[in-house]
């Protein structure tokens, strides 16, 4: 059993981490990529360093594919968003181990878990199954986008509509990813592409609190993994694109960034 100062500084890595992932999201929405990109390579690394928890370090690379995306590394990415599916695997594997709390049960309910505890247990043993298989979802489409190169191939789209009704039965239709998978009815601006992830952050940090109260250790952990896994939607990926070619032609001509 881990002593009281591993635990103590497992605690304080993952708050480390859960920090920088959210400063990353919330330079996103500002449209400061390049910040999101080093600060989610640099929770990676806090992630790799230490014994991190599966579902964290499956974000973590997720994460750091995105990054490597948005700085121009298609083969790292390509290798991050793979280790990350592997790592997601694995968290679905481990679901049937997880420890899964009984808390919020009613007296009834109690009662019936403590006579026939898969009755109460398993259906939130598979909430957190299908939470874990949507973060994998993600992490796929996200490295779909980097083979296929061009956000309006049809095998993009076909992906980003499976995804979008899949997310929507888990994290629901108002969840800031399926809105990053939302087609605009019109030429959309950079502002408004990043500003699902000024919700996602905002979404995050509302909930922040009740998940280190209202589960488990493992079950918050896994929440909060699948919670600050970044997908890259099609419209994303575009307005990275624009900002990089933006960027290039003012660095030929000499103007300021």
């Amino acid at each position: 059993m881990p002593h009281k100062s591993e635990l103590q500084a497992r605690v304080a890595e993952i708050g480390t981490w859960t920090d920088q992932s959210l400063h990353a999201f919330a330079a996103m929405a500002r449209v400061q990529i390049d910040d999101a990109a080093r600060l989610w390579i640099r929770a990676a690394a806090i992630a790799e360093g230490a014994p991190s928890p599966a579902p964290l370090l499956a974000a973590s690379r997720s994460n750091a594919g995105v990054a490597h995306i948005i700085l121009g590394n298609a083969h790292e990415a390509r290798h991050a968003f793979r280790t990350a599916e592997e790592g997601w695997r694995l968290v679905i594997a481990g679901i049937a181990t997880l420890d899964v709390p009984m808390t919020g049960a009613t007296s009834f309910h109690f009662r019936l878990a403590t006579k026939v505890p898969h009755a109460l247990i398993e259906p939130r043993r598979q909430r957190y199954r299908q939470l874990a298989e949507a973060a994998l979802a993600i992490t796929r489409f996200n490295l779909l986008i980097v083979d296929a190169g061009d956000p309006a191939s049809e095998s993009v789209t076909l992906q980003a509509r499976d995804l979008t009704a899949m997310l929507k039965d888990i994290l629901g239709p108002g969840s800031p990813e399926v809105r990053l998978l939302a087609t605009p009815a019109e030429p959309a601006t950079d502002a408004s592409v990043f500003s699902s992830y000024a919700a996602k952050a905002a979404d995050f940090a509302h909930r922040q609190n009740t998940l280190s109260t209202a589960l488990s250790e493992d079950c918050a952990t896994l929440e909060a993994a699948v919670a600050l896994t970044a997908l890259l939607g099609p419209q994303t990926f575009s307005a990275v694109r624009h900002l990089r070619k933006t960027e290039k032609a003012r660095s030929e001509i000499g103007m300021p960034h």
